[in-house]
């Protein structure tokens, strides 16, 4: 995702707009907010993606050439998430293959360097805009992948994806990835878009140019805020988008948009404006999903892993100890059944104060109550019995 606003008209109802949020941290298993909830769901399916291009030159509207010289590697960042269990993720196009004056953006700094100019990326973006930049003899030479950590210190494995082919689709943004791996946790697409749904993002957003720094982290950051309105973009017409109540930064593109259940309601597309970004709707993937024949499931171990974690949110520890476990066994690299499996067997193990207090209460009931039927009893006891003969009843004094 390039880190420019887009600047267009977008004929949408804004939503309210609440103050977005970023987890510095993956939130505990032990949280009791819906969204971070929502977020530990679906953590298990995000992947850090970065694109390879090699540039040799970039050419302007008038024919001048820009050559790259021996820095003609472009590199793109973004952010995958599964959609099927087999290996297939769901990114955007301008992240997998970049092309066009999205690719000139990310290659401009590279350009202008050769000629000794430097300057913001604002200006490269305007440099770009201006005299109608282009790349020329762009190839894609490798795509990599990264399944998301909630470890800062944990390097996960790389892994080489490939673009499916016929998947990709331009005018919405869209590319299928596939990689080697099968029980993988699949997000459920969800194609409900009601203004004001809380709502967290999930992507590998960074505040510089990809070109120029990479970040190392494999922790995604999770943002929260809520779901705008619904129009169309002059700039990109035919196509319903979505505001999104979140700041999306150069990194975020190809990221899902949660729910609290964990449910995808789009895909990270574009930064609109400070506080706001633009998403493709849930259903845009469908349809590239039907089309391509590809079945959206949960999978079994999507499954396992919500069954544990809504098991240990409820204090059910022993269920939630048998589906983490079965989750783990179905996917062995997933980056928090291990850490959620350890902590429901501690909780397991550790008095819980409810758990006595509750049963102190019953016990002290139950006392209460034995002793006021043996009160009762002893008053019965104690108090003069009336006479069967009226004439017979004691004087009253």
């Amino acid at each position: 995702m390039r880190g420019y606003h887009i600047r267009c008209c977008i004929a949408i109802a804004c939503g309210l707009v609440v103050p977005a949020t970023a987890f510095a941290t993956v939130p505990s298993g032990t949280t009791t907010v819906p969204l971070e909830q929502g977020a530990l769901l679906g953590f298990g399916a995000i992947y850090r993606v970065q694109t390879t291009i090699d540039v040799p030159a970039l050419r302007t509207r008038s024919g001048k050439l820009f050559p790259l010289g021996r820095l003609q590697t472009v590199t793109e960042l973004g952010t995958a998430f599964v959609v099927a269990p087999n290996g297939v993720l769901v990114t955007d196009a301008h992240v997998a293959a970049p092309q066009g004056v999205q690719l000139a953006f990310a290659a401009a700094p590279l350009a202008l360097a050769q000629q000794g100019i430097f300057g913001s990326s604002a200006a490269y973006n305007q440099w770009v805009t201006t005299n109608g930049v282009l790349p020329v003899g762009a190839r894609v030479t490798s795509i990599t992948v990264w399944r998301a950590s909630a470890d800062p210190h944990q390097t996960t494995p790389a892994m080489t994806a490939t673009v499916i082919p016929a998947s990709v689709e331009r005018a919405n943004d869209l590319a299928l990835l596939s990689i080697p791996a099968h029980n993988l946790p699949s997000l459920l697409l969800e194609e409900d878009e009601t203004i004001g749904t809380p709502v967290a993002t999930v992507g590998y957003g960074v505040a510089t140019t990809t070109t120029l720094g990479l970040p190392a982290t494999h922790v995604p950051a999770i943002k929260t805020g809520t779901l705008g309105g619904n129009g169309t973009s002059s700039s990109l017409p035919g196509q319903q988008l979505t505001l999104v109540n979140i700041p999306i930064t150069q990194g975020d593109s190809g990221g899902p948009v949660l729910d609290a259940h964990g449910s995808t309601r789009g895909i990270v597309r574009f930064l609109y404006s400070d506080a706001r970004g633009l998403v493709d709707q849930s259903a845009t993937i469908t349809h590239l999903l039907m089309r391509m024949h590809i079945a959206n499931t949960q999978g079994a171990t999507s499954i396992a892993f919500s069954t544990g974690m809504h098991a240990l949110w409820a204090h059910h520890y022993a269920a939630a100890i048998t589906a983490l476990t079965a989750a783990l066994r179905l996917d062995p690299q997933h980056p928090l059944a291990a850490t959620e499996l350890t902590l429901a067997r501690t909780l397991a193990a550790t008095p819980q104060p409810g758990r006595h207090s509750r049963w102190w209460r019953v016990g002290f009931l139950a006392l209460a109550g034995i002793a006021f039927l043996a009160g009762g009893w002893c008053l019965r006891r104690l108090r003069p019995t009336a006479p069967d003969h009226p004439d017979l009843a004691p004087p009253i004094e």
